[in-house]
């Protein structure tokens, strides 16, 4: 029997039937550290990716726990030790702008002297790359490493679709590949086309790193991988498989760090603020979104509904209701399919043939007034995980780009 890589028990995993993967709870795992560490740590899954022959990665916690420096620490060791470079991926252009980008590697110069023998103490951005660099004290370039340690890209741009090979590669790091607004027309595939134009076809392993914050559970990328971000819980890692049995992604949902935990009990804990929560437990993000006292729910009256089926595929009811001279809407469960409902409004465009279905946001009729509920902030919603399911809806839905921004 296979052991665990990061214990000496003889166990397996009972969902896969593959070594151990829940190494964060292995007592032997833990012994083996000297102390824990502060911040999260990449490198278990990682490797076990590796081990397995698992081409992509994805990791999804809290702001600042560590996920982006404990990456690039690693591949910068990677590039000092056999000269792999990293590719280093955002969704738009100006993420990778000097102003927005040029302190990315700052936190690593400690790192770098450590791995250089103090040949290279500093990083410069030039052109789209990270370069090891040696300053004098006045600041000035003492000389300089002429082969990049990182190479950045935009997954908006064509400049990471063409140009000449770069070279051997040791891991393709997407960062901040989770957006509360809207994700690129066909990511995944664009995604899965960089890689390609990355490693150029070699065979040597070279994996696709996806990292975010926990700010929405609605990505199509992530979905197109296999990976339910709705269902998923902390400190749970999910292994997707072809039919082939073969493994395609291992996800991660990180555990609250050490770190955060001593920022909360500092800073966050004294606000009751359910978006607050992701910068200290890592909780997902939710907009603060208007509630309807029981009593005048009660004492209003229900003039029509719409079926919605969100991303998560939860069934929400949005119904128009009146008091007195208010018209209103309001979001809630969809309980029973007898209902009443005009029509079923749904995202996704393979659906748009089937009778009663709509994929897009009419401009006519009982539609504008949905449109204009929702833009004047007259509507209210069930609870506040109703309020992210129909926002998730609204985030990809053609015609409703400008009510999105009503509920960052």
């Amino acid at each position: 029997m296979n052991k665990c890589i990061h214990c000496s028990s003889d166990k397996k995993c009972s969902i896969y039937g593959t070594d151990c993967i829940y190494w964060r709870d292995c007592a032997d795992y833990k012994e083996s550290v000297s102390e824990e560490p502060r911040h999260y740590s990449a490198e278990p899954i990682l490797e076990y990716a590796e081990k397995i022959g698992c081409p992509v990665v994805g990791i999804a916690g809290g702001k600042g726990n560590g996920k982006t420096y404990d990456i690039i620490r690693k591949y910068l060791k990677v590039r000092c030790d056999d000269g792999r470079l990293l590719r280093y991926l955002r969704r738009y252009r100006e993420s990778i702008s000097p102003k927005a980008i040029q302190s990315l590697c700052k936190p690593q110069r400690q790192n770098l002297i450590n791995y250089t023998g103090g040949e290279y103490n500093d990083f410069q951005y030039y052109q789209n790359r990270f370069f090891m660099v040696n300053r004098n004290e006045d600041g000035t370039i003492k000389h300089k490493d002429q082969e990049p340690f990182m190479i950045c890209s935009a997954l908006n741009s064509v400049e990471g679709f063409t140009g000449a090979d770069e070279g051997l590669c040791s891991a393709i790091f997407y960062d901040e590949m989770l957006s509360r607004e809207k994700e690129l027309f066909d990511e995944f595939y664009l995604t899965m086309i960089f890689h390609n134009n990355c490693t150029r076809n070699r065979t040597i392993y070279s994996p696709l790193i996806l990292v975010g914050n926990t700010v929405t559970r609605d990505s199509s990328l992530i979905k197109n991988f296999g990976v339910d971000l709705y269902s998923l819980k902390k400190g749970e890692i999910t292994v997707v498989k072809n039919s082939k049995k073969e493994p395609t992604i291992v996800f991660e949902f990180c555990t609250d760090a050490p770190v955060m935990k001593e920022a909360a009990d500092t800073y966050y804990n004294r606000f009751e603020n359910d978006r607050i929560k992701m910068i200290y437990k890592g909780d997902w993000t939710v907009s603060n979104y208007p509630m309807l006292p029981r009593q005048e729910l009660d004492n209003s009256f229900l003039l029509a509904g719409i079926k919605i089926i969100s991303p998560s595929g939860s069934a929400l009811l949005f119904s128009f209701r009146r008091t007195g001279d208010n018209l209103f809407g309001y979001v809630s469960t969809f309980d029973d399919d007898d209902t009443p409902h005009i029509c079923t409004m749904i995202n996704k465009t393979y659906i748009f043939k089937k009778p009663g279905y709509i994929n897009y946001l009419p401009s006519k009729g009982i539609f504008r007034t949905f449109a204009r509920l929702i833009y004047t902030k007259n509507v209210y919603f069930e609870s506040m995980e109703i309020g992210e399911y129909f926002r998730d809806f609204l985030k990809n839905l053609t015609g409703a780009s400008q009510l999105i921004s009503v509920y960052k």
